[in-house]
Formats: C-alpha cells, sequence, structure tokens
C-alpha cells in the first residue's frame, strides 16, 4: 500500500480501515433510502439487515462480545437496542440507530484526530539518522547510535540528532519544534545547540554532548506520552462513572420489561420505552468529551510552550491562586546587562572601549555586556595587564593608564575618589575618573507585564522567591511590579514559604530552574521548570516550560482555567439532557431512533465544546 511509504504499517492499517468504514457507510445509507421505495416493501426485511450489516457489523460484533463477557458499555447497549427494534419488526428505526450512532463515531474520531494534532507535531521532532563523521568519510547512522563525543554533520534541512556544542560552522536554526519561537536563531562556533531543532541555511559540525535518550528531543516525546497516560481525578471518576452506571442501566430497561408484564401491562409498549432507555441513557457525551477535553488541553497548552506530565496536573494549575517564581536564570537571565552608563570627561565610544579591551582579558561578563549595549566596539591592544581579585583591573591601552574597578582599586593607585559613586565600576584613565557603569542581570524577554497579564489570567497574586541578596531581588521585583519579594533564602527557607502560603488555603504554583529549587518545585500544588533547568528540576516538576517564555504563562493558565470550565458544564449539561430525554421516553411517545439523535447530538455538542480549547 502506497501509504505504508512513509508511515509506519499500524497507522497504514488504520487509514485503510478508516476509508473502508466510510465506503460501507456510504453504501448502508444508500440502500437504507432504497428501503423506502415502495416497489421492494416485500423485500424490505433484507434490504434494511443488509444496511444494518454493511454499517453496524463491528459494533454488533464487539456488542455480543461484551454481553457475554458481562461488559457493559456503550455498545452492548446499542447493540441489544438495534437487535430489540429488529425482533419487534421496526426495520428502519433499527437501521437508523446504526447509520445516527456510526455518524456520531465519525464526528468523534474527527474531533480527536483534531486534538492529537498538536502532540502528533511534537512527537515528530526526532532526527532519524546522523551524518557521522570519521576521519574524511561521512557514515549514516541511526541517532540511537550515537555517542558522546561523536562529531556529527548537520546539513541545511536536517534537524539536530542530539544535544551538542558547534565546534565548526555557523547557520541559523528553527527552534520552533522545540521553543515555539518562530524568529530563526543565529548560531556559530561554540554555541550549544539541541535536538529537534532544524537547520536553516549552512552546514555545521556538532560535537554530541548527549546520547539521544537524554537530549531535549527525547525527553519531551517521553513527557507527551506520560501526559496522555496520567489521568486527573475527573477522568478517572467518569471511567469509574461509566463502569457501574451502564450495568445499572441495563438492570432498570429489563425491569421496564418484567415489572408491566407482571402487572398485566401492554407489553409492546413497555419494550419500546425499555428499549428507548437503553440508548438515551448511553454516557457516550461524558465518556468521549471529558478524556478530549484534557487531551486537547495538553495538545493546546504544549503548542504555547509547556509540556504538562498527565491529565492530572491540568486540575492543579488551573485552581492557581499564587504564582511564585526564583530570580535567577527564571525571571532573569542569570547574564549581566548594563543598566546604567555614565561618560563624564571621556567621548561614551573611547569609553566602552577600554572597558571591552581589558574586560576580554578577564573572566568577568562585563565585557560580553558592553557588546550587548552596543555593537561594533573596537578592541583595543592592553600592555601590562593586571587583575586583582575583589578590586579590579589594571592595563595599559595606547600609552594610557586605565583602571576598571570599585573604591579599593582606585585607592590604591592613589586616585581622587571624591567622584566616586557607591555601587559602581568605575573608570579611570590617567589617575583621573571619567565615567563609570552599573550592571544588573538581564531579564528574560517578554516579563515585562507578567503582574498584569498573570492577574488578567485570575491569578490573585505573585511572589518572588530567591536565595539571592535582597537589594537584587528588589531590583527586580520593582521592574515588574511584584509586591511580594522573600530574599536570601536556603532551599529549605523556600519549601517552608510555600508551605506557608498553602496553610492559608492558597494553591500556589512555582517556578524555578535550579537543583536547589526542585524541593519547592515538588512540594508547589503545580511545579514548573525551565526548560534550561537542571536535570533534577526538570524531573521533579509537573510540567516544563520549554520554550522558556515565561510571558505564555498568563496564556497557559487561562487555557487551564478554561478547560475545567468546560469539563464542568459538559458534565452538568450531558447528565441534565439525559433526565430530559427519560422523562420524555417514559412517555412511550417517542421513538428509539430520537433516543440515538438526543445521544449522538449531545456528544457532538460536547465534542465540540471540547474543541473551543484550541480557540484561546
Amino acid at each position: 500500500m502506497e501509504c505504508c511509504n512513509n508511515h509506519n504499517h499500524e497507522e497504514c492499517e488504520e487509514k485503510e480501515n478508516k476509508k473502508s468504514e466510510i465506503i460501507l457507510y456510504v453504501l448502508s445509507l444508500i440502500i437504507f433510502g432504497i428501503g423506502f421505495v415502495q416497489q421492494f416493501a416485500t423485500y424490505k426485511i433484507w434490504i434494511y439487515l443488509v444496511a444494518v450489516l454493511l454499517a453496524g457489523y463491528d459494533l454488533l460484533i464487539k456488542g455480543i462480545k461484551n454481553l457475554f463477557k458481562f461488559n457493559f458499555e456503550e455498545s452492548t447497549l446499542m447493540t441489544i437496542a438495534i437487535i430489540g427494534a429488529f425482533v419487534k419488526g421496526e426495520y428502519a428505526e433499527s437501521c437508523l440507530v446504526v447509520l445516527l450512532f456510526k455518524l456520531g463515531e465519525f464526528l468523534e474520531d474527527f474531533a480527536e484526530r483534531r486534538s492529537n494534532k498538536n502532540i502528533e507535531d511534537i512527537t515528530r521532532i526526532k532526527a532519524n539518522n546522523a551524518n557521522l563523521v570519521e576521519k574524511d568519510e561521512i557514515k549514516v547512522i541511526k541517532v540511537e547510535d550515537v555517542k558522546v563525543g561523536d562529531i556529527l554533520l548537520v546539513k541545511p534541512g536536517e534537524k539536530i540528532p542530539v544535544d551538542g556544542i558547534i565546534t565548526s560552522g555557523s547557520s541559523k536554526l528553527d527552534t520552533s519544534p522545540i521553543t515555539g519561537e518562530s524568529k530563526p536563531v543565529n548560531v556559530e562556533t561554540n554555541n550549544n545547540v539541541v535536538s529537534g531543532s532544524i537547520n536553516l541555511t549552512s552546514a555545521i559540525y556538532v560535537k554530541a554532548e548527549k546520547e539521544y535518550k537524554d537530549s531535549m528531543a527525547s525527553q519531551i516525546i517521553d513527557l507527551v506520552y506520560e501526559a496522555t497516560n496520567n489521568k486527573g481525578k475527573t477522568e478517572k471518576f467518569i471511567t469509574k462513572f461509566s463502569k457501574v452506571y451502564t450495568p445499572i442501566v441495563i438492570v432498570i430497561a429489563v425491569l421496564l420489561v418484567i415489572i408491566p408484564l407482571i402487572l398485566g401491562a401492554d407489553m409492546n409498549k413497555w419494550v419500546d420505552i425499555a428499549l428507548f432507555f437503553l440508548v438515551a441513557s448511553c454516557p457516550c457525551s461524558l465518556v468521549i468529551s471529558i478524556p478530549l477535553s484534557f487531551f486537547s488541553c495538553i495538545g493546546a497548552i504544549s503548542k504555547n510552550g509547556m509540556i504538562i506530565k498527565g491529565t492530572k496536573h491540568i486540575e492543579n494549575l488551573a485552581k492557581t491562586d499564587i504564582i511564585a517564581f526564583d530570580k535567577t536564570g527564571t525571571l532573569t537571565t542569570g547574564k549581566m546587562v548594563i543598566d546604567e552608563l555614565k561618560a563624564i570627561k571621556i567621548d561614551e565610544n573611547k569609553m566602552l572601549e577600554y572597558i571591552y579591551s581589558i574586560e576580554s582579558l578577564s573572566n568577568h561578563p562585563i565585557a560580553t555586556a558592553v557588546m550587548n549595549y552596543k555593537s561594533g566596539i573596537k578592541r583595543l591592544e592592553v600592555k601590562d595587564y593586571k587583575e586583582y581579585s575583589g578590586h579590579g583591573l589594571y592595563g595599559i591601552i595606547e600609552g594610557k593608564e586605565i583602571l576598571l574597578g570599585n573604591k579599593k582599586l582606585l585607592e590604591k593607585y592613589n586616585i581622587d575618589t571624591d567622584e566616586y559613586i557607591e555601587n559602581t565600576i568605575t573608570l579611570a584613565v590617567d589617575k583621573n575618573i571619567v565615567g563609570y557603569i552599573t550592571l544588573q542581570e538581564g531579564l528574560r524577554d517578554n516579563v515585562d507585564n507578567i503582574m498584569e497579564n498573570l492577574k488578567n489570567a485570575g491569578v490573585k497574586d505573585v511572589a518572588i522567591l530567591t536565595g539571592d541578596n535582597k537589594k537584587a531581588a528588589q531590583k527586580v521585583a520593582k521592574k515588574l511590579n511584584i509586591k511580594k519579594v522573600y530574599a536570601e533564602l536556603l532551599p529549605q527557607e523556600k519549601l517552608n514559604k510555600v508551605k506557608e502560603l498553602q496553610s492559608k488555603g492558597e494553591k500556589v504554583t512555582f517556578l524555578g530552574d535550579g537543583i536547589n529549587d526542585s524541593p519547592v518545585i515538588a512540594s508547589a500544588d503545580f511545579g514548573m521548570s525551565m526548560g534550561t533547568g537542571s536535570e533534577i528540576a526538570n524531573n521533579t516538576a509537573d510540567g516544563i516550560l520549554i520554550s522558556n517564555d515565561i510571558g505564555m504563562l498568563p496564556k497557559i493558565i487561562k487555557i487551564a482555567k478554561k478547560t475545567m470550565r468546560i469539563v464542568k458544564f459538559n458534565i452538568t449539561f450531558s447528565l441534565l439532557a439525559k433526565l430530559v430525554v427519560l422523562i420524555v421516553g417514559l412517555f412511550g411517545t417517542a421513538p428509539i431512533w430520537l433516543a440515538v439523535l438526543a445521544d449522538t447530538g449531545v456528544t457532538l455538542l460536547t465534542v465540540l465544546n471540547a474543541l473551543r480549547i484550541f480557540k484561546n
């Protein structure tokens, strides 16, 4: 079969089976229509029997098997109703029950495939093969066979096979399969790359730093499968409910026949009522729409950059009252940026050249901060370079004595410090203070309005829990308009603070990235880690923000809350609709096909309601 060239055998076989089902259904519809032609009235029983078997043979086989196994589910109820109607001579109604039920199945299948799409897209991020460089040869191997230290060639259009570091070349990467970020990322030698990213422009050589099973793509795929298997309380309740509910329905249907028979009532009428009751009571809308709602939620949230480890965590995320953030590596990038730069007696460009040139010889992050502050900074030759730990740097540039550091460094070289400003990194040229800079940790993208956006998403409050000093924490909090700041906390103190908030009845969500955040992530009602977080934090978390985009959190929380609203509505609506239809059926005036239509209609409405989760 042609589709087997591109897909695995199971998927190919499923598509062929679905195609056959549709063809048989269309034939059944045509034959059902022929049954109404007067000229064929003599053969009516055979016409409708063929129509029933063409469209519902699989349903009948499954239902009869379940009946003998005392496994009572929707197929069992429908089978009893179909056979019962046919035995009573209501051939058209029996056929209509099958046709309406199968139509509902097709619609449900379409909805499920729609909800699966985002999750299936994620599981396709894996590269199947890798180009292994061995001396002067390129050998194609399976991605599972890549070992740490292997050098791999990644051509334009290919996926990065495993997490690694670029040893040669530069290119642009599409990281959207991993992070959701649509803008291509420039990469060059010594840059880290993660598996699943797509190389866009030029060939690059990558040294494998992890085997495939430990790489980002593999972890994400594992998380997706874990997510679809971990059911929440509501979903588990619906599963248990249907197993108890269906046998009760069958017992009531039997009693609806036996009791009137004992009392001498009209048997035909009560058999009709019993059959109607069986069909109308079918719990399809609950059994289908509730799992579909949670499944759709996982798909919608993954589309927005987070993998949740199971539907059981969605309920906790939706109840979030307070979000607590770690600071370094979470709200901030962990990298320093220039907060303020002031040139006093020197041109600003020349000041930047002096700072960048002398800093580039040290391990300090200031040189990178300068380059990020302004592009095209010229690097000058530095002579007699000296580094004073905790004080600053010394060097000769263009024949001038350059000092960059704190007050103690200036005093060491007998420089007048009257113009020195506390808590700055000061630049002195030939014994004169000529400017200063202040540094701060760079905030992550899209966090500027995080406080306001989270409150709009229904979160009551936001807090920062950090081990960093109070001043640095308050500076970040002020920029983000976060009022609750708890700084200089040890891991146990962070944990105690979360428990304190929980003791007040608040549902706490925590987002962190480090090993020291793991206890807090585990104890929070919903624990999150950054995609770039430590392995321990990721393993402990209920959800991983693989995009590292904190700006998506309000949207993710809205999706979770919307899902729970839809789930509650679908449960209430389904039960009320069933009750109304059953009351109508007890009067014995409604035909069986109307019960099927009501069941299929309610199911369709709840399924369409579940699919609204994608519209956020």
